[in-house]
């Protein structure tokens, strides 16, 4: 079964304002990548050049919780079909955050930044709209994360 990227890339937040000729431009970017349940898309802490949309499948997004005894992975997220991650280290050029593992086989599409970037910099409103986009998404992640943390405030006292 052939993956229809356009379709794909519309149902995302990544692409939200962009017109059917613009996804065109991006589609071709977009490279299909098949992951085992199991598998590690990447590891914590590892050099992050690419984001990443789910197709189909579930992805655990962790990190690790170091121990005198035992590291403890502990999970942060799940990304289900239409959702990005990878996007912090495309973004600012950090090492990765989080550890990213299958769940379940899962179909992924993936996207360097130095394809992503190529694109926005021949087509400026391209780029506008995905960083618009991505910094939407990434301010979604930080308010949650922000109400997470004043709730464990709360209820630590």
């Amino acid at each position: 079964m052939a993956i229809e990227v356009v379709e794909i890339l519309r149902q995302t937040p990544l692409a939200e304002g962009l017109t059917d000729e613009e996804l065109q431009a991006i589609a071709p970017l977009c490279r299909e990548r098949r992951v085992k349940t199991g598998r590690e898309i990447f590891e914590e802490a590892s050099r992050g050049r690419e984001l990443y949309i789910v197709c189909d499948g579930r992805i655990s997004l962790e990190v690790t919780l170091p121990d005198r005894l035992v590291h403890q992975t502990e999970r942060l997220a799940t990304a289900v079909p239409g959702m990005v991650f990878g996007e912090i280290s495309l973004v600012d050029g950090s090492p990765r955050s989080a550890a990213a593992r299958a769940l379940e086989a899962s179909v992924l599409l993936e996207i360097t930044s130095d394809d992503l970037r190529r694109v926005m910099d021949a087509q400026p409103r391209i780029g506008y709209i995905i960083m618009r986009n991505l910094a939407t998404v990434l301010s979604a992640r930080l308010r949650s994360t922000n109400l997470w943390l004043r709730n464990e405030l709360l209820w630590s006292r």
